[in-house]
């Protein structure tokens, strides 16, 4: 076997293993399990796929619906989560639009050491909570959004990206940098982190939020090209 198609094996070999705990270790999920094996996604997003998949389809109604905020949240705070939407990539806000119905946004501390950001999730909806004030001050506006569309690509990983798709997006994103010891950070970050990263990054067409907040995961390159399968997922909704 030659070096290429050996490195190309082992790259596959990785993404597979590390998709099999892919949602083993949740997003901060609450409650146990769903109850079928929804290959990684709890929705379809036609009716034909949805019923071979035995799974729920994304409805009308769910589309429909927006984000809930948190009655603490304040106008101020809910403009800047909103900003950081409708400042994502078409084919980026248009994922996000289709799941937003699902999810209640809380803006405050996460409970979790040292996080800043955590995307909840008990079989139907999600909750979202983002520290916007510490994270501007560190950070700034781009952080900030940076904070958002991750937690966000949670969202729609969770709700839209079945794992076939997802090995095929995560074998394109590098390692990372080496682990820092006591960090789920570089190389040691779960798929769900390494998707999330790199969809912030796709959203905002910005490969410098590497640098402010996030799980120290190498972009993609070309990030566009990264994102053209999750594009065509958006196109056929």
């Amino acid at each position: 076997m030659s070096d290429p198609v050996r490195a190309a094996v082992c790259l596959l070999i990785v993404a597979c293993l590390a998709l099999g705990a892919r949602h083993a270790a949740s997003t901060g999920a609450v409650g146990g399990p769903r109850a079928i094996d929804d290959a990684g996604a709890t929705y379809r997003l036609d009716e034909a796929t949805a019923q071979r998949a035995g799974v729920a389809l994304l409805d009308e109604e769910i589309r429909a619906s927006t984000f809930r905020f948190d009655r603490t949240v304040t106008p101020e705070h809910r403009a800047v989560f909103l900003a950081a939407v409708a400042g994502a990539r078409p084919q980026a806000r248009r994922l996000i639009d289709l799941v937003d119905g699902l999810v209640t946004v809380s803006i405050g501390v996460p409970p979790r050491d040292r996080a800043i950001g955590l995307t909840r999730f008990d079989g139907e909806d999600y909750d979202v909570i983002v520290e916007i004030v510490g994270v501007v001050q560190h950070h700034g506006g781009r952080g900030v959004s940076a904070l958002i569309l991750h937690e966000l690509g949670h969202v729609v990983d969770r709700a839209l990206v079945p794992d076939d798709l997802m090995a095929q997006l995560d074998a394109y994103i590098p390692t990372g940098e080496l682990c820092r010891p006591g960090e789920p950070t570089g190389a040691c970050a779960t798929v769900q982190e390494r998707f999330a990263d790199t969809f912030a990054k796709w959203a905002m067409d910005d490969l410098g939020v590497y640098g402010t907040v996030g799980y120290r995961i190498l972009p993609p390159v070309p990030i566009g090209r990264w994102g053209e399968p999750l594009a065509r997922l958006a196109e056929g909704a």
